[in-house]
């Protein structure tokens, strides 16, 4: 039985990709949406050094700041599913992750990097306020950490010796 749609309409041209990235489009929430994007928009623009996650905005600008004056090119997100999908396409020198997301642990960023077998030793380096977290931050196979808050010439000195050491 022949129908109005036409042969191209009946067999629609969707690969396995394509389905994949539409079920975890549906699974994040508008806010990881738009924060994939804003990180897609950002890598397609420039080279990274350094991948920040951190929800606090004011922790975002202050290391934009920051960083910025001391040439070094930042991509922010904001969740940790936002940053397993900006890192699938870049390769930052350098990560910076705040251990208190919104929808995750960020431990488990260190986890799922360290599991991927394609990706660089990237050093990863955890953002927290406490020592107690630091010690698990270590165990999950974090490189480092610094203490929040952070005096900000010296986290700038930090994270420009360390950029500057994988960059030779």
């Amino acid at each position: 039985m022949h129908t109005y749609l036409n042969d191209r309409q009946q067999e629609p041209a969707i690969d396995s990709d394509d389905v994949r990235r539409l079920v975890r489009a549906m699974t994040m929430s508008r806010t990881e949406v738009d924060s994939a994007w804003k990180a897609s928009q950002r890598r397609s623009a420039k080279h990274v050094d350094v991948c920040i996650v951190e929800d606090d905005a004011s922790i975002v600008s202050m290391v934009q700041i920051l960083l910025e004056s001391a040439d070094i090119d930042l991509l922010a997100v904001d969740s940790c599913e936002g940053a397993i999908l900006a890192l699938r396409d870049t390769r930052p020198r350098l990560l910076l992750v705040d251990l208190g997301l919104p929808d995750r642990s960020g431990l488990e960023i260190a986890r799922v990097v360290r599991g991927w077998y394609d990706y660089p030793h990237i050093p990863i380096v955890a953002l927290t306020g406490s020592a107690e977290r630091a010690g698990a931050a270590w165990r999950a196979g974090f490189s480092g950490f610094i203490a929040k808050p952070f005096v900000p010439k010296t986290f700038q000195t930090m994270v420009k010796s360390w950029v500057s050491a994988l960059t030779h």
